[in-house]
């Protein structure tokens, strides 16, 4: 009997458009020259092709903190992975361009669950910290322990080597952890007692762990209302641990000498819904004096 296996559907890509752009756009989706070089013009024009077929367009204004997606064009109307494209890449180029917020005025329904109904589909986007070294990544941690609370669940994104566990040991510093804060990764979970009125630390790797059950055996649900848990790997299987959580998605950010990093933090449920996180892009993270050194890792 043959494989019958279904053919992969394509996914689009997406570009940044750019005034010279307005003709070919505007000849693909069937829109006046005129009013495409002013939506390039005016603000930023995301494209979404399939190869080098042009499928949609959004138009994304930013306006001090605040991104609008102020047109959105796709040749088919129900083609969803267009548009969840066209709408995750203006997140992204909004959260670049560190807007507080995104709002998408040309839509009948919402967009996804990150929207609220505040006029147009509104979302609080992720907050952006540039990290120059291994020592401000400490130094963000220990910030960043300030607004935690006992029975927090921090996620903690990133690939080998982004800074994850140095994120766990400024942590551990701002919570007044006596002792070395290490890679749990041979032992899955290490416990650490905080000072006197700060709650302690749970530190998990799950980079070995094959899903949810298995990090539910850990019996993390055990110390969680009196520690920060903190979960390196976590994505994609503690998101449901708790009723809310904070993602901490590191990335390289591509400068030359390698150390540089980019933070991203978004809270999801209850725990974090009216909490503003944007001041922490805003401190200066050498006011903190780590008494830990090494690299990222």
């Amino acid at each position: 009997m043959d494989d019958q296996t279904s053919p992969q559907e394509p996914i689009p890509e997406l570009a940044l458009a750019v005034p010279q752009d307005a003709s070919n756009l505007a000849r693909a989706l069937d829109l006046e020259v005129a009013t495409v070089s002013a939506w390039l013009t005016q603000g930023l024009g995301i494209v979404a092709r399939y190869g080098s077929r042009i499928v949609g367009l959004a138009h994304l204004v930013d306006d001090g903190g605040h991104a609008e997606v102020a047109d959105l064009v796709f040749l088919t109307p129900d083609d969803v992975d267009v548009i969840t494209a066209l709408i995750s890449g203006s997140e992204q180029i909004a959260t670049e361009l560190e807007s507080r917020t995104l709002g998408i005025s040309c839509l009948p329904t919402s967009p996804g669950p990150a929207y609220h109904r505040d006029g147009d589909w509104v979302r609080v986007l992720p907050t952006r910290i540039v990290v120059p070294t291994a020592d401000d990544m400490r130094a963000f941690g220990a910030v960043l322990a300030a607004e935690l609370d006992a029975g927090d669940i921090v996620l903690a994104s990133g690939d080998l080597g982004a800074g994850k566990t140095t994120l766990a040991q400024g942590i551990g510093m701002g919570l007044g952890i006596e002792g070395p804060v290490i890679s749990p990764t041979f032992v899955l979970a290490r416990r650490h007692a905080g000072a006197k009125g700060r709650p302690g630390l749970v530190h998990v790797d799950a980079y070995r762990l094959g899903s949810a059950a298995e990090l539910i055996d850990l019996d993390l649900d055990e110390t969680m209302d009196q520690a920060v848990t903190l979960i390196e790997w976590g994505a994609g299987i503690a998101e449901d641990l708790g009723g809310s959580h904070l993602d901490v998605d590191i990335r390289r950010s591509g400068d030359p000498d390698g150390k540089t990093r980019v933070v991203y933090l978004e809270g999801f449920g209850p725990r974090w819904q009216d909490v503003d996180l944007s001041p922490l892009s805003e401190l200066p993270l050498n006011t903190i004096s780590p008494d830990q050194t090494g690299d990222n890792n």
